[in-house]
Protein backbone atom coordinates (compact mmCIF):
# COMPACT_ATOMS: atom_id res chain seq x y z
CA UNK A 1 0.00 0.00 0.00
CA UNK A 2 1.21 3.48 -0.89
CA UNK A 3 -0.14 6.56 0.85
CA UNK A 4 0.52 10.15 -0.25
CA UNK A 5 -0.43 13.20 1.82
CA UNK A 6 -0.36 16.71 0.38
CA UNK A 7 -1.55 20.18 1.28
CA UNK A 8 -2.66 21.14 -2.21
CA UNK A 9 -3.41 24.81 -1.39
CA UNK A 10 -6.75 25.16 -3.22
CA UNK A 11 -8.06 22.12 -5.06
CA UNK A 12 -10.80 23.51 -7.30
CA UNK A 13 -8.52 25.09 -9.95
CA UNK A 14 -6.66 21.77 -10.11
CA UNK A 15 -9.57 19.31 -10.22
CA UNK A 16 -9.36 18.67 -13.96
CA UNK A 17 -5.64 17.98 -13.67
CA UNK A 18 -5.96 15.75 -10.61
CA UNK A 19 -5.72 12.42 -12.50
CA UNK A 20 -2.45 13.56 -14.11
CA UNK A 21 -1.15 14.73 -10.75
CA UNK A 22 -1.98 11.40 -9.16
CA UNK A 23 -0.03 9.60 -11.86
CA UNK A 24 2.89 11.94 -11.21
CA UNK A 25 2.66 11.00 -7.53
CA UNK A 26 2.96 7.30 -8.39
CA UNK A 27 -0.75 6.38 -8.35
CA UNK A 28 -1.01 5.85 -4.58
CA UNK A 29 -3.66 3.59 -3.10
CA UNK A 30 -4.66 6.37 -0.70
CA UNK A 31 -4.31 10.12 -1.33
CA UNK A 32 -4.89 12.51 1.58
CA UNK A 33 -5.37 16.13 0.50
CA UNK A 34 -5.59 19.17 2.73
CA UNK A 35 -6.65 22.81 2.20
CA UNK A 36 -9.30 22.10 -0.43
CA UNK A 37 -11.03 25.47 0.07
CA UNK A 38 -14.44 23.94 -0.60
CA UNK A 39 -17.41 24.65 1.67
CA UNK A 40 -19.99 22.17 2.95
CA UNK A 41 -22.67 24.09 1.00
CA UNK A 42 -20.80 24.08 -2.35
CA UNK A 43 -22.92 21.33 -3.91
CA UNK A 44 -21.51 21.60 -7.44
CA UNK A 45 -17.92 21.62 -6.19
CA UNK A 46 -18.59 18.59 -3.97
CA UNK A 47 -20.10 16.69 -6.88
CA UNK A 48 -17.02 17.49 -8.96
CA UNK A 49 -14.79 16.43 -6.07
CA UNK A 50 -16.53 13.07 -5.76
CA UNK A 51 -16.00 12.21 -9.44
CA UNK A 52 -12.57 13.81 -9.84
CA UNK A 53 -10.58 10.56 -9.62
CA UNK A 54 -12.01 7.55 -11.45
CA UNK A 55 -11.15 4.34 -9.63
CA UNK A 56 -11.11 6.06 -6.22
CA UNK A 57 -13.80 6.76 -3.66
CA UNK A 58 -13.72 10.20 -2.06
CA UNK A 59 -14.25 10.77 1.68
CA UNK A 60 -14.14 14.33 2.99
CA UNK A 61 -14.72 16.83 5.77
CA UNK A 62 -15.59 20.41 4.80
CA UNK A 63 -16.05 23.55 6.88
CA UNK A 64 -19.50 24.19 8.33
CA UNK A 65 -18.64 26.80 10.97
CA UNK A 66 -19.71 30.20 9.67
CA UNK A 67 -18.52 32.06 12.78
CA UNK A 68 -14.92 30.93 12.69
CA UNK A 69 -14.50 30.10 9.01
CA UNK A 70 -15.39 33.38 7.33
CA UNK A 71 -12.34 34.41 5.30
CA UNK A 72 -12.78 34.00 1.51
CA UNK A 73 -16.51 33.62 2.09
CA UNK A 74 -15.85 30.49 4.14
CA UNK A 75 -13.82 28.76 1.43
CA UNK A 76 -11.02 27.67 3.70
CA UNK A 77 -9.61 24.43 5.06
CA UNK A 78 -11.26 21.16 4.01
CA UNK A 79 -9.73 17.68 3.70
CA UNK A 80 -10.41 14.80 1.32
CA UNK A 81 -9.13 11.25 1.22
CA UNK A 82 -9.25 9.41 -2.11
CA UNK A 83 -8.92 5.66 -1.65
CA UNK A 84 -9.08 2.61 -3.89
CA UNK A 85 -11.67 0.07 -2.82
CA UNK A 86 -14.35 0.47 -0.20
CA UNK A 87 -13.62 1.93 3.22
CA UNK A 88 -15.74 3.00 6.15
CA UNK A 89 -15.41 6.70 6.88
CA UNK A 90 -16.22 9.11 9.66
CA UNK A 91 -15.76 12.73 10.65
CA UNK A 92 -15.43 13.34 14.41
CA UNK A 93 -18.28 15.50 15.76
CA UNK A 94 -15.87 18.11 17.13
CA UNK A 95 -14.50 18.85 13.65
CA UNK A 96 -16.66 21.63 12.23
CA UNK A 97 -13.88 23.44 10.35
CA UNK A 98 -13.23 20.64 7.87
CA UNK A 99 -9.96 19.35 9.28
CA UNK A 100 -10.26 15.59 9.93
CA UNK A 101 -11.59 12.60 8.03
CA UNK A 102 -10.98 8.96 8.98
CA UNK A 103 -11.10 6.01 6.61
CA UNK A 104 -11.02 2.47 8.02
CA UNK A 105 -10.71 -1.12 6.94
CA UNK A 106 -10.38 -4.11 9.20
CA UNK A 107 -7.21 -3.64 11.24
CA UNK A 108 -6.22 -0.25 9.78
CA UNK A 109 -7.37 3.36 10.13
CA UNK A 110 -5.96 6.34 8.22
CA UNK A 111 -6.58 9.80 9.69
CA UNK A 112 -6.25 12.75 7.30
CA UNK A 113 -5.43 15.89 9.29
CA UNK A 114 -5.18 19.60 8.53
CA UNK A 115 -4.24 21.04 11.91
CA UNK A 116 -5.09 24.49 13.20
CA UNK A 117 -2.57 27.28 12.66
CA UNK A 118 -2.38 29.06 16.01
CA UNK A 119 -2.98 32.82 15.95
CA UNK A 120 -4.26 35.48 18.33
CA UNK A 121 -7.50 35.70 16.35
CA UNK A 122 -10.50 35.05 18.64
CA UNK A 123 -12.38 31.77 18.48
CA UNK A 124 -16.16 31.80 18.98
CA UNK A 125 -18.10 29.00 20.65
CA UNK A 126 -21.54 27.74 19.60
CA UNK A 127 -23.27 30.60 21.45
CA UNK A 128 -21.22 33.21 19.62
CA UNK A 129 -19.13 34.14 22.65
CA UNK A 130 -15.35 34.46 22.46
CA UNK A 131 -13.84 31.30 23.98
CA UNK A 132 -10.13 32.00 23.75
CA UNK A 133 -8.03 32.41 20.63
CA UNK A 134 -6.86 30.11 17.87
CA UNK A 135 -3.71 29.25 19.81
CA UNK A 136 -6.03 27.67 22.38
CA UNK A 137 -8.01 25.99 19.60
CA UNK A 138 -4.80 24.60 18.12
CA UNK A 139 -3.86 22.86 21.35
CA UNK A 140 -7.39 21.46 21.82
CA UNK A 141 -7.36 20.22 18.25
CA UNK A 142 -4.03 18.43 18.74
CA UNK A 143 -5.35 16.80 21.88
CA UNK A 144 -8.58 15.75 20.15
CA UNK A 145 -6.68 14.16 17.26
CA UNK A 146 -4.45 12.17 19.58
CA UNK A 147 -7.47 11.08 21.67
CA UNK A 148 -9.13 9.92 18.45
CA UNK A 149 -6.00 8.02 17.42
CA UNK A 150 -5.81 6.32 20.82
CA UNK A 151 -9.42 5.14 20.45
CA UNK A 152 -8.82 3.88 16.90
CA UNK A 153 -5.83 1.85 18.06
CA UNK A 154 -8.19 -0.48 19.90
CA UNK A 155 -9.19 -1.83 16.49
CA UNK A 156 -5.77 -2.06 14.86
CA UNK A 157 -2.99 -0.02 13.32
CA UNK A 158 -3.38 3.74 12.87
CA UNK A 159 -1.74 6.17 10.45
CA UNK A 160 -2.15 9.93 10.91
CA UNK A 161 -1.10 11.92 7.85
CA UNK A 162 -1.30 15.59 7.02
CA UNK A 163 -0.32 19.17 7.65
CA UNK A 164 0.26 19.58 11.38
CA UNK A 165 1.26 23.28 11.32
CA UNK A 166 3.97 22.41 13.86
CA UNK A 167 7.69 21.87 13.30
CA UNK A 168 8.74 19.24 15.80
CA UNK A 169 12.38 20.33 16.33
CA UNK A 170 15.08 22.73 15.17
CA UNK A 171 16.10 20.21 12.48
CA UNK A 172 12.70 20.67 10.91
CA UNK A 173 12.85 24.38 10.14
CA UNK A 174 15.05 27.08 8.61
CA UNK A 175 16.25 29.64 9.49
CA UNK A 176 15.00 29.11 13.04
CA UNK A 177 12.51 27.30 15.22
CA UNK A 178 9.88 29.49 16.87
CA UNK A 179 10.65 29.00 20.55
CA UNK A 180 8.47 31.80 21.90
CA UNK A 181 5.14 31.14 23.58
CA UNK A 182 2.54 29.94 22.84
CA UNK A 183 4.20 28.09 19.93
CA UNK A 184 6.63 26.28 22.24
CA UNK A 185 3.83 24.99 24.45
CA UNK A 186 1.82 23.63 21.51
CA UNK A 187 4.92 21.88 20.16
CA UNK A 188 5.85 20.39 23.53
CA UNK A 189 2.33 19.09 24.12
CA UNK A 190 2.09 17.52 20.67
CA UNK A 191 5.51 15.88 20.93
CA UNK A 192 4.62 14.48 24.34
CA UNK A 193 1.33 13.01 23.07
CA UNK A 194 2.98 11.45 20.03
CA UNK A 195 5.40 9.64 22.33
CA UNK A 196 2.93 8.72 25.06
CA UNK A 197 0.38 7.30 22.59
CA UNK A 198 3.00 5.12 20.93
CA UNK A 199 3.25 6.83 17.54
CA UNK A 200 6.34 7.27 15.39
CA UNK A 201 7.14 10.19 13.10
CA UNK A 202 8.15 7.76 10.40
CA UNK A 203 10.14 10.06 8.10
CA UNK A 204 12.24 11.31 11.01
CA UNK A 205 12.69 7.77 12.30
CA UNK A 206 14.13 6.69 8.95
CA UNK A 207 16.09 9.90 8.33
CA UNK A 208 17.34 10.86 11.81
CA UNK A 209 19.94 13.43 10.76
CA UNK A 210 18.54 14.68 7.48
CA UNK A 211 17.04 18.09 6.87
CA UNK A 212 14.05 18.23 4.54
CA UNK A 213 11.18 20.69 4.41
CA UNK A 214 7.58 20.42 3.27
CA UNK A 215 6.47 24.07 3.43
CA UNK A 216 8.23 26.92 1.66
CA UNK A 217 7.63 30.66 2.03
CA UNK A 218 7.62 31.71 -1.59
CA UNK A 219 7.69 35.40 -0.70
CA UNK A 220 10.97 35.14 1.19
CA UNK A 221 14.19 36.26 -0.50
CA UNK A 222 16.17 33.42 1.02
CA UNK A 223 15.20 30.03 2.34
CA UNK A 224 12.29 30.14 4.76
CA UNK A 225 10.98 26.60 5.14
CA UNK A 226 9.71 24.01 7.61
CA UNK A 227 8.76 20.36 7.88
CA UNK A 228 5.18 20.70 9.07
CA UNK A 229 3.70 17.83 7.04
CA UNK A 230 4.41 14.38 8.44
CA UNK A 231 2.99 10.91 8.84
CA UNK A 232 2.68 9.27 12.24
CA UNK A 233 2.31 5.50 12.45
CA UNK A 234 1.37 3.39 15.44
CA UNK A 235 4.21 1.23 16.72
CA UNK A 236 2.53 -2.03 15.67
CA UNK A 237 2.85 -0.99 12.01
CA UNK A 238 6.59 -0.40 12.14
CA UNK A 239 7.55 -3.91 10.87
CA UNK A 240 5.46 -3.24 7.75
CA UNK A 241 7.08 0.05 6.71
CA UNK A 242 8.91 -0.10 3.38
CA UNK A 243 9.65 3.60 2.72
CA UNK A 244 8.83 7.11 3.92
CA UNK A 245 9.75 10.08 1.78
CA UNK A 246 9.39 13.80 1.24
CA UNK A 247 8.57 14.16 -2.45
CA UNK A 248 9.72 16.97 -4.77
CA UNK A 249 7.87 20.28 -4.54
CA UNK A 250 5.32 20.62 -7.34
CA UNK A 251 4.25 23.98 -8.84
CA UNK A 252 0.74 23.60 -7.47
CA UNK A 253 1.33 24.42 -3.82
CA UNK A 254 3.72 25.87 -1.26
CA UNK A 255 3.76 22.42 0.35
CA UNK A 256 5.60 19.33 -0.87
CA UNK A 257 3.81 15.96 -0.87
CA UNK A 258 4.93 13.22 1.51
CA UNK A 259 4.59 9.46 1.08
CA UNK A 260 4.53 6.21 2.99
CA UNK A 261 4.77 2.65 1.66
CA UNK A 262 3.73 -0.41 3.66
Amino acid sequence: MKIVSWNIDNLLPRLAALPDLVRELGAPDVLCLQELRIRQKDADAIAALERALPGYRCYYSLPRDSRNVAFRGGRMYGVATFARGRWKSEVPPWDIEGRVVVVRKRGLAIVNVYAVNGTAKPWFDASGEIAGDRHDLKRRFQSNVMDLARDLRREGGVIIAGDWNVSRSARDTYPRLRTEEPHARARAELNARIESEGFVDIWRERHPDERAYTWFNRRARGLDAARVDYILVSADLMPHIVAADVLPLLPWSDHAPISLEL
